[in-house]
């Protein structure tokens, strides 16, 4: 069956009701039909057909769309949105079509997923970021500035894992899986991830060939490359599986991909994708027989549940269950009506969407005056760092992976323990 024929396929499938449109966050900010997705399941199933020529009037919506998955989780017809989307992304990347679809990436975005999908460029970039840090410090406020930023910081946290740091009466080893941006952004999620996994009693190993989870490939329709990046991926690890317990990522939305891959038509992806887990899922089974205390913090801790935690893992609840575990804390939600507006590096390509999706959490922060925000995806702790940065909040307010608090309580050292 023919793209065409699959997306009109599955777009028949929807039955219209609208009850998708309260649920959609570029609805809430744009107010029209193409941008609901009732509406671009409608425009994708009319390029299909041919019935619709493609205008910048059309693209643009179809564009905006952040893949949330939001629509999903409520279709009372359980439309496969996600699949129709994708779908209709690679169908726009034929041709002139895809050039215009290129053409609507911003230069910073290019240049950053250029950079993530680019390990041997990570030594590089965080010698140009410390080497700039000192004339960039007053200047944090624009987007390439405070990127820049991050990236120092998390250059002066080197993360090094040998196997002399390895426990021999462990009772299973994994593959931590941890994806594109962490290099950059998240050592000290990287760090504390090993450290509570062995708390737990697993040997952890990393593979240097991992390659990138696909979802930013899959974002702009090129699904032939994330295809060749799953395969590396599952040629690379099935192998080792047999001597390992599980698959652990430590970001959300690659651990969503990483699942996924059992939609895929490849060798060995259904083994692949039942090994994978992601550390909020493992930690919440292990931790149920492993005896760990953690040092108490009489707190607020504000917690933002990512949409790859909710739409796709459905894991939100375990989020909280973790956390809990953590004597004397108090657990808030942070308005999480709508998605937070990251989507990867849709924050770079759409800033100004994305900044007014991020608004209401930002007035949620100040007004309830949260010191602490932890996150469990890479893109959107990022994005909520900017936000506060642009607020003049950057320092009042900690925004961290979960799994770095827990470490943290775990090593009894944060200044709040009671």
């Amino acid at each position: 069956m023919s793209i065409q024929q699959t997306i009109s396929q599955l777009a028949n499938q929807c039955v219209l009701c609208g009850l998708c449109l309260p649920h959609c966050p570029t609805y809430q900010v744009f107010h029209t039909e193409n941008e609901s997705p009732r509406g671009r399941i409608s425009l994708f199933k009319a390029l299909a057909e041919g019935s619709l020529k493609l205008d910048e009037a059309m693209l643009a919506p179809l564009d905006h769309c952040l893949t949330c998955r939001a629509c999903e989780k409520m279709c009372p017809s359980q439309v496969n949105y996600s699949r129709i989307n994708h779908l209709g992304r690679k169908l726009l990347t034929c041709g002139s079509k895809g050039r215009q679809i290129a053409s609507r990436q911003s230069f910073l975005q290019k240049i950053s997923e250029k950079l993530l999908l680019s390990p041997l460029l990570h030594p590089l970039a965080k010698k140009i970021a410390l080497m700039l840090a000192p004339i960039n410090r007053w200047k944090k406020k624009t987007f390439f500035s405070f990127y820049l930023h991050e990236i120092a910081s998390n250059a002066s946290l080197p993360f090094s894992l040998r196997e002399s740091n390895f426990i021999s009466n462990a009772k299973g080893s994994v593959i931590l899986f941890k994806g594109c941006s962490a290099d950059l952004f998240e050592q000290q999620t990287l760090i504390d991830s090993v450290e509570l996994l062995k708390a737990c009693g697993f040997n952890v190993k990393i593979l240097n060939t991992q390659q990138c989870c696909g979802a930013i490939k899959l974002r702009h329709g090129k699904s032939d490359e994330m295809l060749s990046l799953a395969k590396k991926n599952i040629q690379t690890i099935t192998p080792l599986l047999a001597d390992y317990h599980a698959i652990v990522s430590i970001n959300n939305s690659c651990s969503g991909q990483l699942i996924e891959y059992a939609d895929l038509d490849i060798t060995h992806s259904g083994i692949f994708a039942d090994k994978t887990s992601d550390i909020i899922a493992f930690l919440h089974q292990q931790l149920k027989t492993t005896q760990l205390s953690f040092a108490p913090l009489q707190q607020e801790v504000a917690v933002h549940t990512p949409c790859s935690l909710i739409n796709v893992l459905k894991e939100e609840q375990l989020l909280y269950d973790l956390l809990e575990l953590i004597p004397g804390i108090k657990v808030k939600q942070l308005n999480s009506q709508f998605c937070c507006g990251a989507a990867g590096s849709y924050m770079l390509q759409y800033p100004q969407v994305s900044k007014q999706l991020l608004s209401d959490k930002i007035d949620d922060i100040m007004q309830n005056k949260y010191q602490l925000i932890v996150s469990s995806n890479i893109s959107c702790a990022l994005h909520f760092k900017q936000g506060l940065n642009q607020v003049g909040q950057k320092n009042e307010v900690e925004v961290i992976h979960p799994v770095s608090l827990l470490a943290r309580q775990l090593r009894g050292k944060n200044k709040g323990e009671g």
